[in-house]
């Protein structure tokens, strides 16, 4: 795929191609890219910039399963031309709804790139916000008591959140190297592009740290729960056991073979254990409530 336009006289261009295509094609400009590797070997986001030729590399989260997809592609800008290299056909889809729903000008290669940046990244918002609104589901669940399976949900939620903010950390960094073109060639929409996108990838960034740490009060604050109900199971246990441990010792006392215990074989003894034992019984009962024992 190739589009190409004029801009003051100049031809510039779009293309897509395969990392062997590239290779093939444009050897210097590939060795420069991807150093020789493969776009599986490719696990991060970077820009490079050198002598006119801007190049980098995107590892962008599949909202999908974060933790676990990827989509990954690398760029190059050389020669008035804008390539994107891909091999499993990611990127001509991309640029397709692109163009469906994203209005951009085409004016130079680094302001398109900019544009498709920009719109790789316009619906995130929207998707961290059901991060929150699934936190928010599982705060009231446990609220009520009903919540199943709270730590792997957050587990699960953590470590999609670890990526984007890795994703979203690595965008910046590409961000900052890109400022070096937008300088070099003094373009100022590229510069008020890249400032917005900047900002925009910051809040996204400040965004998952906040959903992280609201995830992370809910998991305290399930444990904190969990530990208050196991406190008062042992207290209530505790309370139980303190109880009966006055007739455990009148039936230890009595179930020692001695011939001569007072009252063991008598109708007496056994009618006056008994009585003491309720009487023991509803006294440490009236004491324990009027402390609060049993709560």
């Amino acid at each position: 795929m190739r589009r190409e336009w004029e801009n003051d006289g100049l031809t510039e261009a779009i293309e897509v191609v395969t990392s062997k295509d590239f290779k093939t094609a444009h050897p210097e400009l590939f060795d420069r890219t991807l150093v020789g590797k493969t776009i599986n070997q490719i696990h991060f986001c970077k820009a490079n910039h050198y002598k006119n030729i801007t190049s980098g590399s995107f590892v962008v989260p599949d909202k999908r399963d974060p933790s676990k997809e990827r989509i990954v592609f690398a760029f190059c800008i050389a020669s008035n031309t804008l390539y994107f290299i891909d091999d499993t056909n990611k990127i001509e889809l991309l640029l397709g709804n692109m163009q469906k729903e994203f209005e951009y000008a085409l004016t130079t290669p680094i302001v398109f790139l900019l544009d498709f940046m920009q719109y790789m990244i316009t619906d995130d918002v929207y998707y961290l916000q059901k991060f929150e609104m699934r936190l928010s589901q599982l705060e009231e669940q446990l609220k009520h008591g009903i919540a199943k399976n709270l730590d792997q949900n957050i587990m699960s939620m953590r470590k999609d959140l670890n990526s984007l903010g890795m994703y979203y950390e690595q965008l910046s960094d590409l961000g900052e190297t890109l400022e070096q073109v937008v300088l070099q060639e003094k373009d100022e929409l590229a510069n008020n592009l890249l400032s917005l996108y900047n900002t925009r990838v910051g809040q996204l960034y400040s965004m998952v740290q906040t959903i992280k740490d609201y995830a992370s009060q809910l998991s305290n604050l399930s444990q904190n729960i969990m530990a208050a109900k196991q406190n008062n199971i042992m207290q209530f246990l505790t309370g139980v056991t303190t109880i009966f441990l006055p007739m455990t010792l009148v039936t230890g006392w009595f179930g020692m073979n001695f011939r001569y215990l007072p009252f063991i074989y008598t109708r007496a003894g056994f009618i006056g254990t008994c009585v003491f034992c309720v009487l023991v019984l509803v006294v440490e009962i009236i004491i324990f409530r009027k402390k609060n024992l049993f709560k």
